[in-house]
């Protein structure tokens, strides 16, 4: 029944001229087409394949599958033949192949007859390898360098982790710095101050091959013997073999350069195996005679590629970010508990370059459950376990956490002696936007109290987290005190009192703080960026709905 209705319908295709075959296998509908329409010379001819899921996906993909090993040179056609279609969604099988179908019409006009380029780049395809198991991967990111054709040199890498990658292991590096072998210059590597100061323990070499290791610019080669090296590279690694044949390690990557435009360099990694490089030695002659001298060149074998992975700032953060009139600011967040810890992480996620943060205090294991730390680390200095966790997330974030009395012993003592303001003030000046989130109205008067010339937020909650109140400088104070004192129903009977001698706290769960949060850093952004006007505002629940007031 099934198999009748997809024959008929392919048949009614206006531009299917011919349904050559069609046959039901065990799982799986087979067939080949002839296509003809206006702006083709001659009927294309297709094999295709549908899946029992069709019309739904399966997994990513399109359930069913157009191939023609002819016309791989084209873009989007991968090595086996296989056109590259994305479609939209339908549960009726007859508009899914009129869709389908319409698809492949589609790309034969934009790739075939027109022959266009698409604007983004796509990769070279690559079937990474695994060796006894293993994978293999290289984060690298970009340099301030350029490099030049047949260069060569070092690579240094610092070891991150191993994980589970498919059914077995991947061993996951970072690549530090690519190190010149003829001039010595360095080229580092962008990352975070933390990233880059990891330790070097792992080495690797590399090579500027100017265009793409690939067929048709698009499937990488698949031996060595599809590769030219220059013969100093050669002789190179024919050296560093014999001087690496006693290591500890079995394996050792050769990166391998090239431009993908006229500033971006990407990197591919094929894994060599020590004692086993694929070179062999080739005597060398003068009409015909040897000469007793030997020249190094590659055997056909085939080549084990790594995963390579290109993690700069523009790619880490290129599914969304905030603005960059925020993402570049030196940020200072004081206090890093429930509000705090979250706007953290958020502005981290969101692609923050530099985050200092403050606070006296420790976590606990009660202060888990609506903040961003983490029970398996026990009980720490906030600060400590902030900077850490911030660190594993982003490697283009500096953050320092300051487990320091500066906010309480100093900036309250001696905000009124001029000579001490003074220093202050200069000392706050080096960040360019300060949150408070310490709900300390003492702090939050002091603060107010100074001149500066830097953007000052106050960020607070009342009990159950039912507004949240923002408040910009110089009109901190008497906004949020108003707010709380005479505008707001804030509950301060109903708060959490700890075992012990604790001061109570507001009641609120992680969903509830962290909903006003983001709400109020998606608005934050559009204020720096230019979007909204710097004015106060509340966040405020009604009824289930959250409505914001601005003043």
């Amino acid at each position: 029944m099934r198999f009748d209705k997809i024959k008929t319908i392919i048949n009614k295709i206006p531009f299917v001229k011919n349904l050559n075959d069609i046959r039901q296998e065990e799982f799986f509908i087979v067939g080949n087409v002839d296509i003809l329409f206006d702006g083709l010379d001659k009927p294309l001819n297709f094999e295709f394949t549908i899946t029992k899921e069709y019309p739904l996906k399966s997994f990513d993909s399109e359930s069913i599958k157009f191939s023609n090993p002819d016309f791989i040179e084209y873009n989007h056609v991968m090595q086996n033949g296989l056109i590259c279609i994305h479609t939209s969604h339908s549960r009726s099988l007859e508009s899914k192949l009129q869709i389908d179908f319409n698809s492949l019409k589609n790309w034969i006009v934009k790739y075939y007859i027109n022959k266009d380029i698409d604007s983004n780049y796509e990769h070279v395809v690559v079937n990474d390898s695994s060796i006894e198991g293993n994978t293999y991967s290289f984060i690298f990111s970009e340099t301030n360098n350029s490099f030049n054709q047949s260069e060569f040199g070092s690579v240094e890498m610092a070891y991150l982790n191993q994980g589970r990658y498919r059914e077995g292991s991947i061993f996951n590096f970072l690549v530090k710095e690519f190190k010149d072998c003829k001039t010595q210059e360095s080229k580092q590597c962008n990352w975070s101050n933390q990233y880059s100061n990891l330790e070097t323990n792992f080495e690797g070499v590399y090579y500027f091959y100017d265009n793409p290791p690939a067929v048709y610019n698009k499937f990488v080669f698949n031996t060595w013997n599809e590769l030219q090296f220059s013969q100093d590279f050669l002789d190179f690694l024919f050296k560093l073999e014999t001087e690496i044949q006693y290591s500890e390690y079995k394996s050792f990557p050769l990166f391998i350069g090239y431009k993908i435009n006229e500033t971006e360099i990407h990197w591919q990694v094929s894994i060599l195996e020590i004692g086993n490089f694929p070179l062999k030695g080739i005597p060398t002659k003068i009409d015909g005679k040897k000469t007793g001298k030997w020249k190094t060149d590659l055997v056909d074998e085939k080549i084990n590629w790594a995963l390579s992975r290109n993690a700069s700032y523009q790619y880490f953060f290129g599914r969304g970010k905030f603005s960059n009139e925020l993402t570049d600011k030196k940020i200072m967040i004081i206090g890093i508990g429930a509000v705090g810890s979250i706007i953290a992480k958020t502005l981290i996620r969101c692609g923050c370059k530099f985050i200092d943060f403050i606070d006296h205090d420790i976590k606990e294991p009660e202060n888990v459950c609506r903040s961003e730390y983490f029970f398996k680390n026990g009980i720490a200095n906030k600060t400590y376990e902030l900077e850490k966790i911030l660190y594993e997330i982003s490697p283009h974030a500096n953050c320092k956490g300051l487990q320091s009395n500066y906010f309480e012993n100093v900036i309250k003592s001696f905000y009124t002696e001029d000579e001490f303001k003074m220093n202050i003030e200069n000392d706050l000046e080096y960040y360019d936007l300060i949150i408070d989130c310490s709900t300390d109205n003492d702090l939050m008067y002091v603060l107010n109290s100074l001149k500066l010339n830097i953007d000052l937020i106050n960020i607070s909650l009342t009990n159950h987290s039912k507004e949240l109140v923002c408040a910009f400088y110089p009109n901190t104070y008497s906004f949020v005190n108003n707010q709380f004192s005479n505008v707001l129903n804030n509950d301060v009977e109903d708060l959490y009192e700890p075992t012990g001698c604790w001061s109570p706290t507001f009641k609120a769960s992680y969903n509830d703080i962290n909903t006003m949060v983001q709400i109020a850093l998606k608005r934050l952004n559009k204020i720096f960026s230019g979007e909204l006007s710097k004015n106060n505002f509340v966040i405020q629940e009604i009824e289930d709905q959250l409505k914001i007031i601005e003043y």
